[in-house]
């Protein structure tokens, strides 16, 4: 690649940039994850456990945050650390996907070494008993498929139902009553897709509710499972080409996604034959990782030193910035993925405040959570609809019934109205009423084309 091309920006990489063709693809590159989102014991892991593998380090780290998130929250009914926004509860709760390519992205890979980080191979009893560390979160491999299955797995179990299931298992450690704590790492996410497309699945309704407050309580007639005070993490894994016919269902995608941090995935390196970790190099770390878990699960409200609520200060606005398009409607929630980042990360540190290195951290993953997203969603709209109105207008204004016709007469009324007006409200759009002998005539223009008009005319 030529020093020229070299020194474009990311965004205008464009193939055929020096000829005149309005048609050029303009090219998307890869998010670049810096390591400034793996501070501290943190950093020391995924660079052990990517050191000899294929794994890429933004999947691994964002498992071992999910997966550390799972164990200090929840293991007693609303217990462990978290962080108010007015009157409303923040745990260090994390959903990802993790996005590949293809099935060689090795996304499976970055879940294996968390998963023997987690394991208490090399801890102690009487070191867990001392850090006050209770049975590890349940796991589960999924899939994912209905609220109500979600829900059955972090129900509130009676007593009966206790010992029927200890009698069942009687090898399963009992755990504490009222220890809702899962991790679900489900490496089918198409699967759960599919069942989006089932009449009265609620599965978009259950994730919602289980990543907003913990709680499931659905207007059921028939034996409705409610939940108080749960704490379900997920790990999801697709692939790039999976989720291109999954997106026929965009509703489905916008009524959840928005709940997930999506993290492109790539294998970093080839390496014929990875190596193990090595059990003197991974041993203090997870006999430090499970100290830190216990110290946190004694933690309760959770604040930002001066300081960092400075700097949240500054960051807030560029957060809080709106985007269109699907990719918007799947980052809108920036603000609250990063607190609940830095809440880990201060955890993951030994801190009982939220630090400035901490949610610095936060903000470099968050980053490259969004560049994955911009990535993986840029080019649709939040509803198909929106793609062939947008298009339609770029001949130029039309009234409402070219408009109509433009879209062949397909679409109500009532459909179509909403969507014009959202349009406008973004200012994508402009609409515009011509008095005329009857009714007005209603103007449908793109804002750009209108606005170039306008410069025309004014220079004229």
């Amino acid at each position: 690649m030529s020093s020229a091309i070299r020194g474009l920006p990311r965004a205008q990489l464009q193939i055929g940039a020096t000829t005149d063709d309005p048609d050029d693809l303009a090219l998307k590159e890869w998010p670049r994850f810096s390591f400034d989102a793996c501070p501290g014991i943190l950093g020391e892991f995924v660079r052990l456990a990517t050191r000899d593998s294929e794994a890429d380090p933004a999947a691994v780290c964002i498992t071992a945050l999910v997966r550390f998130g799972a164990e200090v929250y929840g293991y007693a009914p609303n217990r462990g650390p978290h962080l108010y926004v007015g009157e409303t509860i923040h745990p260090p709760r994390l959903f990802a996907v993790i996005c590949g390519n293809s099935s060689k992205a090795r996304k499976g890979t970055s879940r294996h070494p968390v998963t023997k980080l987690f394991e208490r191979k090399h801890c102690l009893p009487i070191d867990l008993k001392t850090w006050g560390v209770p049975l590890p979160a349940r796991e589960s491999g999924g899939p994912l498929s209905t609220g109500e299955g979600l829900a059955h797995h972090v129900r509130d179990e009676s007593d009966e139902e206790r010992e029927r299931r200890q009698r069942q298992n009687p090898a399963e450690p009992v755990r504490e009553k009222g220890d809702k704590r899962l991790v679900i790492m489900d490496e089918e996410l198409a699967s759960a897709f599919a069942c989006f497309k089932r009449e009265g699945n609620t599965l978009s309704m259950g994730i919602r509710c289980f990543w907003d407050s913990g709680d499931y309580a659905p207007l059921t007639k028939n034996n409705p499972i409610l939940v108080r005070g749960a704490h379900i993490s997920i790990i999801a894994h697709i692939t790039m080409q999976e989720l291109a016919v999954c997106l026929g269902e965009v509703q489905a995608v916008n009524g959840f996604g928005n709940r997930f941090l999506w993290i492109c995935a790539r294998r970093s390196k080839l390496v014929a034959l990875p190596s193990r970790m090595p059990d003197a190099e991974l041993a203090p770390l997870q006999r430090e990782l499970w100290r830190r878990v216990g110290q946190a699960q004694q933690r309760g409200v959770m604040t930002m030193t001066a300081n960092t609520l400075e700097l949240w200060r500054h960051v807030y606005p560029e957060l809080s910035q709106e985007h269109t398009g699907l990719a918007g409607s799947i980052i809108n929630r920036a603000e609250a993925q990063t607190l609940r980042l830095s809440l880990l990360y201060a955890l993951l540190d030994a801190q009982g405040e939220i630090e400035e290195p901490h949610l610095q951290a936060a903000l470099a993953m968050w980053r490259y959570a969004q560049d994955s997203a911009l990535y993986i969603f840029g080019d649709r709209a939040t509803d198909p609809l929106e793609d062939k109105i947008l298009e339609a207008l770029k001949t130029g204004p039309l009234t409402a019934t070219e408009l109509s016709s433009a879209l062949s007469r397909h679409v109500p009324r009532d459909r179509l109205k909403p969507l014009l007006q959202q349009l406008e409200a973004q200012q994508r759009i402009t609409i515009t009423k011509v008095k005329n002998a009857g009714r007005p005539r209603i103007i449908l223009a793109l804002r750009e084309l209108s606005e170039k008009s306008e410069q025309r005319r004014i220079g004229a």
